[in-house]
């Protein structure tokens, strides 16, 4: 298959949103959009393509051509470490060329601070730190919030996407920022890589999409730096304090923020904070949902960490339902005492260090956990092995 080739942006007003559209070899065209009244913010460069469809090109082992004008420093970031450091995380990722029509220096960097907001604990974390906390630089103080439809939502996510953003318009205008909402069509160029595989680059690509107005983006950590690694989960945001330097220019700074602070330590920071009241922390995509539904991994997580913390009944009922968080309690702290995942492990670091006594049932519960996960991987593991040497039986006859 010969090389990807991307062709210079344009644009184009669609239905009152400015969509900068590109056309992409063998595939439909790519394209993002802000409504009218943000479309000051896009830049006229195709550095937000580069970011978008790198890990496209490299999955199909296509080098890559760029329409247009990119940014020196970012493409050579791109043709050497930042592609050195996807392909440790993703090993099927094969290396390639990336060329473009212009290269040139920096554009001149833009006064603009965004955060990409969720309502989530790391993005409202977030707001407390670089929007409402003293002593906050002035050239980090968060101006614009900003949501993107890049396939978190699904590929049919749309009208979820709008529900979701309804109340984080009402936060934004308490908060007296702009709510910048960003649609696109990039997920439909990731046929073959998952969400969570990418979504720094996706989102990394928006940055570069509104460099005209927006200099510096706050990307929420998802972990902390004890955890951040190159490891076989496939997530890419374990990877953000290495990999965002490598998508940012003197233009376009992109930073990991809160690295420093455990998930546990951003939930017990919105104790008592105005952030709280529009946390959404709901992995639950009915789009008729209101509040969280205080069931899923993620709400029965953040409500047992405010539990510890002795201060969960200050976010019943008008963010979180205690009654059905106390039908999910207990499997959920069955995973805590018997799971490795860096987001458990905090809650257990936690709870010891405020004195926290799990009961003798819980224990049990855990080992029973324990014991049938360990079965499931040894499964696996002699399946894996049987594949293995029925192929290297195969070869040999």
């Amino acid at each position: 298959m010969g090389p990807m080739v991307v062709s210079p942006p344009r644009r184009e007003r669609v239905d009152g949103q400015t969509r900068v559209v590109v056309d992409v070899s063998d595939r439909a065209p790519l394209w993002y959009s802000v409504p009218d009244r943000f479309a000051e913010l896009l830049a006229d460069r195709s550095d937000h393509v580069l970011v978008g469809v790198l890990m496209p090109a490299m999955k199909e082992a296509r080098d890559l051509h760029i329409g247009g004008t990119v940014t020196d420093s970012l493409l050579h970031q791109a043709n050497n470490d930042l592609q050195r450091l996807l392909r440790m995380e993703h090993p099927d990722l094969r290396p390639i060329r990336i060329t473009a029509d212009i290269v040139a220096l920096p554009a001149a960097h833009a006064p603009g601070v965004a955060t990409a907001y969720s309502g989530g604990v790391d993005s409202s974390a977030v707001l407390v730190e670089y929007f409402s906390g003293e002593g906050v630089p002035e050239s980090l103080r968060v101006t614009h919030l900003l949501n993107n439809n890049v396939g978190a939502h699904g590929p049919d996510g749309y009208e979820l996407w709008q529900v979701r953003c309804t109340p984080l318009k009402r936060a934004a205008a308490e908060y007296g920022l702009p709510f910048v909402t960003v649609d696109s069509n990039l997920d439909a160029h990731y046929p073959r890589i998952g969400f969570l595989e990418s979504v720094s680059m996706r989102n990394a690509s928006v940055a570069h999409l509104l460099s005209a107005g927006i200099g510096h983006l706050h990307v929420g950590s998802e972990i902390s730096y004890v955890f951040a690694r190159v490891d076989d989960s496939g997530e890419i945001a374990r990877l953000d304090p290495m990999l965002l330097p490598l998508l940012s220019t003197t233009a376009v700074s992109i930073s990991s923020a809160n690295s420093g602070m455990t998930r546990v330590q951003r939930t017990v920071a919105l104790i008592g904070r105005p952030e709280a009241r529009y946390l959404d922390v709901c992995t639950d995509d009915d789009p008729t949902r209101v509040g969280n539904c205080s069931k899923c991994a993620k709400c029965v997580r953040a409500m047992l960490t405010l539990e510890i913390a002795g201060h969960l009944q200050e976010f019943c009922p008008d963010v979180f339902t205690y009654s059905t968080y106390s039908e999910h309690r207990d499997a959920y702290i069955a995973r805590v005492l018997s799971a490795g995942d860096p987001l458990e492990c905090e809650i257990r670091d936690f709870a010891a260090a405020q004195g926290w006594h799990w009961r003798i049932s819980d224990r049990r519960r855990a080992a029973v956990r324990w014991v049938r996960v360990e079965a499931k991987r040894s499964a696996r593991r002699m399946l894996r092995r049987f594949g293995r040497h029925r192929q290297e039986s195969a070869s040999t006859r």
